[in-house]
């Protein structure tokens, strides 16, 4: 079957005249788009009855950008929202962190991006009852269609069952703004490369500070809860750009994040790769490693700010764990957030299984436990794994 490639500037080009967005699309943006569209390209090329899927989500996605630039234009007062003191959980995925993230959620005035808002920024939420209603279900034919196309990814994370209230990355929301290849924004394009940093941090977590002042802008929040799976890799811009964060820094075992992890992929990125998946177990364990490597050497790592939770001791009692850290911070830790953490623990609507028991194991791809443990030996060794 014949393949294509992407062409960024013709994606633009059609974009542009199809919303008549123009005036919001500058050099240093359409440069940032040739960046991303390169990814794609570099991974493969998309068969030719796959390509016009692939085409229209991309210019979805980027008739997204203008129309967050345009609310900017229109509404400059969005930007001098203030972001006060928002907790992020940090740490690799499958790790714990979805769930970290849903429980310091649940604290009063706390809110987290969800798929509705963060598929669907602009207008910005809470403006128009009409747009916000849409953005509900056009987020809720996103998951029906991941989800049909990928049902093992049930099991693999529950929270699905909220809908579209569903938690979002914070890679999520920043990647709208051309920076890496997310793939939620992208499951209709076969040739979706794994996920990599943005190229300047500063850049895209100033942006993410900005979306935050877009979602709150009508919908007032006292602090937002963010989660990143890349968080750990841009510890310093991450708190160069929000001085007063509070950070939740999850750690797991390797042998056990990393067989879920690899599992996950598999259910994520291969019913919509197709011939084009091409995952290489060691390979992957290797980038993992460097990656700690990189961040254990960081002073950041040893910020006061950075607060390092076992997953062990997080699942068993949530609110033992978070209530020394909430103090240290100077952040009330209420007896009705303890109240609402018992509730959550004790129902059985709220079990990992609810859907089904996620099974993995590192036999399958051809790793061992003794062998990541002497890998991993430093890791395991500084945070007590």
């Amino acid at each position: 079957m014949k393949t294509l490639q992407l062409n960024a500037p013709q994606i633009l080009e059609d974009t542009v005249r199809e919303t008549g967005l123009g005036q919001y699309l500058d050099a240093a943006l359409a440069q940032r788009f040739d960046y991303l569209i390169g990814l794609f390209n570099d991974f493969g090329s998309i068969p030719e009855d796959a390509y016009p899927a692939a085409l229209a989500e991309i210019k979805r996605y980027a008739a997204n950008r203008l129309k967050v630039a345009r609310d900017w234009d229109l509404h400059p007062e969005i930007l001098d929202e203030k972001i006060v003191q928002p907790f992020f959980v940090i740490g690799n995925a499958r790790a714990g962190t979805t769930f970290a993230q849903s429980i310091l959620n649940m604290d009063e005035g706390h809110r987290t991006p969800c798929y509705w808002d963060t598929r669907n920024p602009s207008p910005p939420p809470g403006l128009d009852a009409a747009a916000d209603a849409a953005a509900h279900a056009e987020a809720q034919q996103f998951l029906d269609y991941m989800l049909t196309r990928s049902p093992g990814l049930w099991p693999a994370h529950p929270y699905f069952d909220q809908e579209g209230y569903t938690e979002a990355e914070d890679e999520f929301l920043y990647s709208l703004d051309f920076n890496m290849a997310y793939p939620l924004h992208f499951l209709k394009v076969p040739t979706l490369p794994q996920a990599v940093p943005p190229p300047d941090p500063i850049q895209a977590l100033r942006f993410h500070k900005n979306m935050l002042k877009q979602l709150q802008w009508k919908m007032p929040v006292r602090r937002w809860v963010g989660k990143g799976i890349l968080h750990q890799y841009l510890m310093d811009p991450l708190l160069e750009v929000y001085p007063d964060a509070v950070c939740f820094w999850m750690h797991r075992a390797p042998e056990e994040y990393i067989a879920s992890l690899l599992e996950l992929l598999e259910r994520q990125y291969l019913p919509f790769n197709g011939d084009l998946y091409r995952v290489q177990p060691q390979e992957m364990v290797d980038q993992l490693k460097a990656g700690i490597d990189h961040f254990m050497a960081q002073p950041s790592s040893r910020d006061s700010r950075v607060h390092h939770i076992r997953f062990n001791d997080f699942v068993k009692n949530p609110a033992a764990v978070l209530a020394p850290i909430y103090e240290r911070s100077g952040v009330p830790f209420s007896r009705e957030f303890e109240r609402r953490i018992g509730e959550r623990m004790a129902s059985p609507d709220a079990r990992a299984d609810r859907h089904g028991r996620f099974e993995y194991s590192l036999e399958k791809f051809g790793l061992t436990r003794e062998a990541l443990r002497r890998q991993f030996a430093d890791y395991c060794d500084r945070f007590e794994l």
